[in-house]
């Protein structure tokens, strides 16, 4: 085969084979073709509402935050962590996860706490985004008038291009104090419209605002990813 032929043979091998490495989602529930990265709009996975209680996850598990952090890699899920420690059948170890929560339910909630859990074990990236991706909710975006000082559109698009929260709430005119104070506010408020609407218990609202406060300094001061460093990301990831 002449050298420039080859050249170009292998140029298009590599971009096709990055190019699926790109589209190849981690989860089953994706759809076909779609990225890495992808996820449902479900509110309860966008804004972190575990169904069933953190602390309970832990110790059923026998294990901590830090420990499923290091695990979860959007090719390992839960389910395969938890058949490690004895837990072999997911959908029993799903029902036992949000069973304290199911007391009193209705059927309608009971299914539908019962699917999120089961999705908790076998969803490998789903998993990673509502436990540690704390700060991903749409309500940031929502709210961006009261902790950014201006609108959602042009949040969205400071955030694309890189900068920082604290360095988006400065090109509105607020203080990096102003910023994060509304920012808790809102992230408070989120957590109790969870609890109200039945997606997660009272405890774990808890659980999941302490996290957001004890990363708070830390998410205002990192820059967001680019939409190119993203797609970056999710290709090493693969």
């Amino acid at each position: 085969m002449p050298r420039r032929l080859l050249l170009v043979t292998l140029t298009v091998l590599v971009t096709a084979a990055t190019a699926a490495a790109t589209a190849q989602a981690a989860d089953s529930h994706a759809p076909k073709g779609a990225r890495g990265d992808w996820l449902p709009r479900s509110e309860w996975v966008m804004s972190s509402w575990l169904p069933f209680d953190e602390a309970r996850l832990y110790a059923m598990l026998d294990t901590d935050r830090a420990e499923l952090a290091a695990w979860l890699d959007d090719r390992r899920t839960l389910g395969q962590f938890a058949a490690r420690r004895g837990w072999r059948d997911r959908r029993a170890l799903a029902d036992a996860l949000v069973a304290p929560r199911l007391r009193g339910a209705d059927r309608a909630t009971k299914r539908r706490l019962r699917a999120r859990s089961l999705d908790m074990l076998t969803q490998a990236h789903l998993a990673r985004h509502v436990l540690f991706h704390i700060f991903h909710t749409p309500a940031i975006a929502r709210h961006a008038p009261t902790i950014f000082g201006m609108s959602a559109a042009r949040y969205r698009r400071m955030r694309d291009s890189g900068l920082s929260p604290q360095l988006i709430a400065a090109r509105g005119g607020l203080s990096l104090r102003t910023a994060r104070e509304a920012l808790r506010t809102v992230l408070r408020k989120r957590g109790q419209q969870g609890v109200h609407s039945g997606a997660m218990s009272s405890r774990e609202a808890r659980a999941l605002f302490a996290h957001q406060q004890a990363d708070l300094a830390g998410y205002m001061g990192r820059r967001y990813r680019t939409p190119a460093q993203q797609e970056a990301f999710v290709c090493r990831l693969r």
